[in-house]
């Protein structure tokens, strides 16, 4: 018996094409704006780059955020200096010190 069951069908995400609606507004809008400055022809990456993303999302739907989550990690760790150079990730923000707040000394 499953105590705890969890529906897949409510963490997809929004697809389009077989693509994550945010990817492939990325695959297909930048082409069409190199497009408008460049040259026509790069319409032609368009489809390439939605058979590559609809591959990439056959294997895993959430690679998407995967790599997003692996780029934040990776290139924005903001409390560095004060963990010894340590990456610390965490829902809360931490200071080093304590601060002193009025009306409650003691």
């Amino acid at each position: 018996m499953q105590k705890d069951v969890l529906f897949r069908g409510c963490t997809r995400p929004a697809m389009i094409l077989g693509v994550p609606y945010i990817p492939f507004l990325v695959g297909a809008g930048l082409p069409l704006l190199l497009a408008m400055y460049f040259s026509l022809y790069m319409l032609l990456l368009i489809p390439f780059s939605i058979f590559i993303m609809r591959f990439m999302t056959k294997k895993d739907e959430m690679i998407f955020r995967l790599i997003g989550l692996n780029l934040a990690f990776r290139f924005f760790p903001k409390n560095q200096l004060q963990n010894g150079g340590a990456w610390v990730f965490g829902p809360s923000k931490y200071s080093r010190h304590a601060k002193k707040v009025r009306g409650y000394e003691v």
